[in-house]
């Protein structure tokens, strides 16, 4: 049987070395997200073989192995998760498998590999120098807004998140959480307090937290960006393989995000990514208003995922 444990902070060496040996630049893969989603997802994880094996024990296109990562003979690597299935009793299934890796599934499962896409799980990801320098006729909204920025504030900075300055980045957060909760109370939405966004939210704080107490060992680089010397939006990413970086937490609070704010330190963020070949700013979820924000970004790439359940023999 695969030796499946929840992931630590002394894991990340490895697991990026497997990422990287694959240079795979899906969001789901950085440490960054198996590390900080790991309570989220029930996420657990093995290294054997050279190979990262991961097992979601959460819901829905959150549930099952996923495709092995790493430097090897993939036929093997499938064949120790077909073995663990056999005899761990869980059920035979991928999340998160890209279009090239539900080719691999295919080749090796056959028919009994059965197919269910799920757009919410698609990665959007762009060309950094796009988001960096916003040229083009396609960003020229996009441009008109960091001009309506430009004129609204004069005096604002971009500082990278250290050790010093991580409780300004925590102060953005939690009043982004408060003006999210009383547009649920302005909403009147009675459900709120119980609903899948809300816990949804609750679990990102604590991400957030978690990740601003380590960001060294996780590998973390993030922004705030202060207007008139106050903190008003924070961005925090990691390195997913070489030059390919994700984007995990862009926050605005609701004064500056009027203005611009958002489309700001996108592109300031972008800009200081000076080693950056692509930038992964994740899925949508399904949620409608965030699909058009990040299309309309133009991304270079939309790295959709299915949810593979290998039928009994």
């Amino acid at each position: 049987m695969l030796q499946f444990k929840d992931p630590e902070l002394s894991d990340r060496i490895a697991i990026n070395k497997a990422v990287n040996d694959v240079c795979y630049i899906g969001s789901d893969a950085s440490f960054g997200n198996i590390f900080l989603l790991r309570k989220k997802y029930g996420t657990q994880i093995c290294i054997k073989d050279g190979f990262l094996f991961r097992y979601y024990n959460g819901q829905e296109s959150r549930h099952g192995y996923t495709f092995p990562l790493g430097n090897g003979n993939i036929t093997h690597a499938l064949k120790l998760i077909e073995e663990d299935s056999a005899q761990s009793d869980k059920p035979l299934e991928f999340c998160l498998v890209t279009e090239s890796q539900s080719k691999v599934l295919t080749n090796y499962f056959g028919e009994r590999a059965v197919f269910k896409e799920n757009h919410g799980d698609s990665d959007y990801i762009y060309a950094a120098e796009s988001l960096a320098t916003l040229e083009g006729k396609d960003y020229r909204k996009k441009r008109n807004h960091i001009s309506r920025f430009n004129r609204t504030y004069s005096d604002y900075e971009l500082r990278p998140i250290t050790l010093q300055n991580v409780e300004d980045a925590m102060l953005i957060e939690k009043l982004w959480l408060k003006e999210s909760e009383q547009q649920d109370i302005a909403n009147d939405d009675a459900a709120a307090e119980c609903s899948e966004d809300k816990k949804s939210r609750i679990a990102e704080f604590e991400a957030i937290s978690e990740a601003l107490e380590n960001l060294d060992a996780i590998g973390v680089k993030g922004a705030i960006l202060y207007i008139q010397g106050k903190p008003a939006a924070m961005t925090m990413a990691t390195e997913i393989c070489e030059n390919v970086w994700d984007i995990h937490f862009e926050k605005v609070t609701s004064e500056y995000a009027d203005n611009g704010g958002y489309t700001a330190i996108n592109k300031l963020f972008a800009s200081s990514l000076t080693n950056a070949r692509l930038i992964n700013r994740e899925e949508d979820i399904n949620i409608e208003g965030l699909r058009k924000a990040k299309l309309s970004y133009y991304p270079q790439t939309i790295l959709d995922k299915s949810h593979v359940t290998i039928k009994s023999l």
